[in-house]
């Protein structure tokens, strides 16, 4: 790899850990903005609902945008959307203004993974591309735990608000990095039509790849948003730094399966993994109601990494001028419901919170064999 392209691969790393930062801030003050507004915590959560909601929209919409007219235009205005907004959130005056603003945070942080995926795709280094997209996908664990810590320094002495400041200011660091994305290959627009996607060489990968996508998300979302409250309910002492260390644990997996996937290949490494998953779905439901809860949690979050590489995978398989369109069309289904809805279809799941995550992982996981099997 020489010196530009590391530098490419280092500045999209950072732009995608700053977009993850953005995204998951608003976990952190969620009761501290409930009791600004005088409403639910429900219903301030329903704007991390309606952020999925704008990330499937707007993955999908930057992606052909990206094809259209060049991933670095494109990932400009993404990176302008997530960080702005963000920002705007310290003036908010209503919950409904929130609904609005996250929304559009969704929009544009998803819309900046999308671009990422197809811009490490087409980085000159062939031999570590699941590498790359593997430690990227792990750097939303990253961006989660920095969001940790700025809320833990910032809130209890100058409020939520200020959460959102700093990490909207933070995040217009972003630019500075965008410097350094390489250019488009091509000049001017590019002429494409999104129902190519579904032509016939290409229509068995989309429909298969939106499946391993729902899979996906639909084991992700409900295990990383669910598993804090579930050891909370569970009486585990220290599940905040069980959380915590978990995070870690997915963070470096990530970087291994990618890793795995530059050696063994793409599919039979994300099949290795879905398997590990399927496994560790039936040890945590065995584990649940004992001491060594705490291990399960931690291969539950470790296996997620057949995942890891997805983005990366479905850009390489399209064509060029459909890599960032039909990459971002398999994650619009999985952000669509499992992003929006995972959580709460697994909350709805009447036998208890812990054993309707498990039926979940262990259900999707199987998903994700079959699909990854079919690819």
């Amino acid at each position: 790899m020489n010196f530009r392209n590391a530098l490419s691969l280092i500045s999209v790393l950072i732009i995608f850990l700053l977009s993850a930062y953005c995204m998951y801030s608003i976990t952190f003050v969620l009761i501290d903005i409930a009791k600004a507004f005088l409403v639910s915590l429900s219903a301030v959560i329903v704007a991390v609902t309606l952020s999925w909601i704008g990330g499937a929209l707007g993955g999908f919409i930057f992606g052909i945008l990206a094809d259209k007219f060049g991933r670095k235009k494109s990932l400009f205005i993404s990176i302008f959307l997530y960080s702005i907004f963000t920002i705007l959130v310290f003036i908010i005056n209503n919950i409904y203004e929130l609904y609005i603003i996250w929304f559009l945070v969704g929009v544009g942080v998803n819309g900046e993974n999308g671009i990422s995926y197809a811009v490490i795709a087409e980085l000159q280094f062939t031999n570590l591309r699941g590498f790359a997209g593997g430690l990227m996908q792990g750097l939303y664990s990253i961006g989660s735990l920095i969001g940790a810590i700025t809320a833990f320094l910032i809130v209890p002495s100058f409020g939520w608000r200020y959460l959102f400041l700093i990490a909207g200011l933070i995040s217009l660091l972003s630019f500075l990095f965008w410097i350094w994305i390489p250019e488009e290959k091509w000049k001017g627009r590019v002429q494409m039509k999104i129902s190519e996607i579904f032509s016939k060489d290409l229509r068995r990968l989309t429909i298969i790849g939106s499946i391993l996508s729902l899979a996906s998300f639909l084991y992700l979302i409900p295990a990383f948003s669910l598993m804090p409250s579930i050891l909370q309910n569970l009486r585990v002492p220290t599940y905040d730094i069980v959380i915590a260390i978990a995070d870690l644990i997915s963070a470096i997996v990530y970087g291994i399966a990618g890793y795995l996937s530059d050696i063994k290949g793409r599919k039979r490494a994300s099949l290795y993994f879905a398997i590990l998953a399927f496994i560790s779905s039936i040890i945590f439901i065995l584990l649940i109601n004992t001491d060594y809860i705490e291990f399960s949690v931690f291969l539950v979050y470790a296996s997620s990494a057949f995942f890891a590489f997805f983005g990366v995978w479905m850009s390489e398989l399209y064509p060029g001028k459909l890599r960032a369109t039909g990459a971002n069309f398999t994650l619009l289904i999985g952000r669509l419901i499992g992003g929006g809805f995972g959580p709460l279809l697994v909350s709805l799941i009447p036998i208890g919170l812990s054993y309707a995550l498990g039926t979940d992982l262990i259900i999707t996981s199987l998903l994700a064999i079959a699909s990854i099997s079919l690819l």
